[in-house]
């Protein structure tokens, strides 16, 4: 399944993209439960961002914008597990909306990658054996997104919806369009 040259084994890798709630982890965790933990590696590009939620608010900028992330480490991060190599990536703990401990990630014959912004760049896009964007209708994302944000981050249904309007342009403007490479 995994191609191997030299010592190291090229992974098969799987790229998964859509906006906030679009059900990118879920799909995720639900093909690395059926591959098996000890066949696959999942890495969230979300990790990637630049600041923490309260250094975002104070700078008015969205997790969605590609200033906000580090998209040179996760692109050399993409390349370097596409080519068999472990990396130690960062973490953020979208509940806390700060950084925990960095992450080691050694690459199985299957790898997710799933976010925001992982189709942004070519050099991404040509890490990926295959490239997949869920776009869920607008309605029902919202929905997901509401649920998810309000029971597992603290959020109140007021928060969310305001967040969303925040967020929108900046959806259409680099999230959307990733859509067109998958």
């Amino acid at each position: 399944m995994a191609i191997s040259y030299g010592t190291n084994t090229r992974p098969i890798i799987l790229g998964i993209v859509g906006d906030s709630a679009a059900g990118k982890t879920t799909l995720s965790r639900g093909i690395a439960q059926i591959l098996g933990p000890d066949n696959v590696s999942v890495l969230c590009t979300d990790d990637y961002h630049r600041y923490n939620r309260p250094q975002r608010k104070e700078l008015g900028i969205t997790p969605l914008n590609p200033a906000c992330n580090y998209l040179d480490v996760m692109t050399q991060h993409l390349q370097l597990l596409r080519a068999g190599e472990p990396i130690l990536k960062p973490r953020y703990d979208h509940k806390r909306g700060d950084f925990g401990p960095p992450e080691y990630i050694v690459p199985q014959p299957f790898l997710i990658v799933e976010g925001l912004l992982g189709m942004y760049r070519q050099e991404m896009r040509n890490a990926y054996s295959v490239r997949v964007f869920l776009n869920p209708p607008e309605e029902l994302r919202r929905r997901w997104k509401i649920q998810r944000d309000t029971v597992r981050r603290g959020y109140t249904e007021a928060e969310v919806l305001r967040e969303l309007d925040i967020r929108e342009p900046d959806s259409a403007a680099y999230i959307r369009p990733q859509e067109h490479h998958a």
